[in-house]
């Protein structure tokens, strides 16, 4: 069992996972892999900042989820720490309660999408978000990695451009999953492409993401 504590370099991998499908998974074991470091750690949201006017899946519904999305992928693990929270969840405060958890031992990397990075310094506490944790960017469309330079100030790219790692483009989102499934496409291609069988099982089960649910 991969024990985040015992990693040299941790990549921490936040989102919704709302829900959780192949991109998800696959993507960064790849950005892991091309940086050396030794796993994921998984935080599924709490109350995003950004988000709270939206509707989201109940915390213990995700995290189920997660855990079956997961269920096969070596080296990674779960957080949970930001569902049992009733604040916002602000990334530098995770990434405070990570360091203290995991100890000065674990070097980590926070894992976002160019989308994020762009507006990085918007964020509560961008600095001490990277001293704790430097960012990894995800290069996915519409960017790659000279459009993201790009799209930077001038006096940023050479800050973010050491940072970025080019992966695969998989055309997928968690908002075009729920929209299907909410339109009773339980059988649609995309959803038994982009879902593990056990998470779809899941969300059947338990009636996720029917119309008066999709946020």
């Amino acid at each position: 069992m991969f024990k985040p504590a015992d990693a040299q370099t941790l990549v921490v991998y936040g989102g919704t996972f709302d829900p959780p499908h192949r991109a998800h998974v696959e993507l960064p074991r790849l950005v892991a892999e091309r940086i050396g470091a030794d796993g994921v750690l998984y935080v599924p949201a709490g109350l995003p900042p950004h988000k709270l006017d939206k509707h989201q899946t109940p915390a213990e519904h995700r995290l189920a989820m997660l855990e079956l999305a997961l269920s096969d992928a070596p080296r990674t693990a779960i957080s949970a720490w930001e569902l049992r929270q009733t604040e916002p969840s602000y990334t530098y405060r995770t990434l405070e309660h990570l360091h203290d958890e995991l100890g000065a031992g674990v070097t980590m990397r926070l894992l976002i999408g160019t989308d994020m990075a762009l507006t990085f310094d918007q964020w509560a506490e961008p600095g001490l978000i990277e001293s704790l944790a430097e960012p990894v960017v995800m290069a996915r469309p519409p960017h790659d990695r000279a459009s993201f330079l790009a799209a930077l100030p001038a006096d940023q790219r050479d800050r973010w451009a050491g940072r970025v790692v080019e992966v695969p483009a998989i055309d997928l989102s968690s908002t075009q999953l729920r929209e299907a499934l909410a339109g009773g496409g339980g059988e649609a291609p995309i959803l038994k492409r982009a879902l593990d069988p056990r998470v779809l099982g899941y969300i059947r089960r338990h009636g996720l993401y029917r119309p008066d649910n999709v946020g």
